[in-house]
């Protein structure tokens, strides 16, 4: 059913900026049936077509009118990636990366760079901001802080520069 493919968003292959959360209908009846069989928490993510496929939500399997009211409490997001044939085969015929495991390997490498690079602008933004001067905070990115907050992104970044502590949220 049209209404219920949500699955991949097979337009770049970084979406890290798609929440899977904004896809949720607290009212499908596929969560009745899982509380029916013992199911009290989901774990949703975006689609698998994608080297970053977008940020993923921990929710609770309870009756609600909303989304936010269903988000587990302290629940980190997650970050969908996919490193393999899937990206392989949505993109390989298209003729853009990633055709193959070494372009999903520099398409990851990129996106973790760029991510540590935005990380260290909030950063100095932020340490800025603590004592007093006045500064612009950098453009905002919505790719860039999703992987900029994964903890992927810390462990990558550390190889590169020091380490992202905070982003803007």
């Amino acid at each position: 059913m049209p209404a219920h493919s949500d699955g991949n968003e097979i337009t770049d292959p970084n979406t890290a900026q798609v929440w899977a959360e904004h896809s949720v209908w607290p009212q499908d009846p596929g969560f009745n049936l899982a509380r029916a069989g013992g199911v009290t928490t989901v774990h949703i993510l975006p689609g698998s077509a994608n080297l970053f496929g977008g940020r993923g939500v921990t929710l609770r399997n309870v009756p609600a009118r909303t989304t936010q009211a269903m988000k587990f409490p302290g629940a980190p997001h997650s970050l969908k990636m996919a490193c393999g044939e899937n990206p392989k085969r949505v993109y390989g015929g298209r003729n853009r990366s990633p055709s193959t495991r070494m372009g999903n390997v520099a398409g990851y490498r990129a996106a973790w760079i760029n991510a540590a690079e935005y990380a260290r602008k909030w950063d100095a933004y932020h340490a800025k901001s603590e004592t007093g001067d006045k500064a612009d905070p950098p453009k905002r990115d919505l790719q860039l802080d999703t992987l900029a907050g994964c903890c992927a992104a810390k462990s990558w970044s550390r190889t590169t520069a020091t380490g992202p502590t905070r982003w803007p949220r």
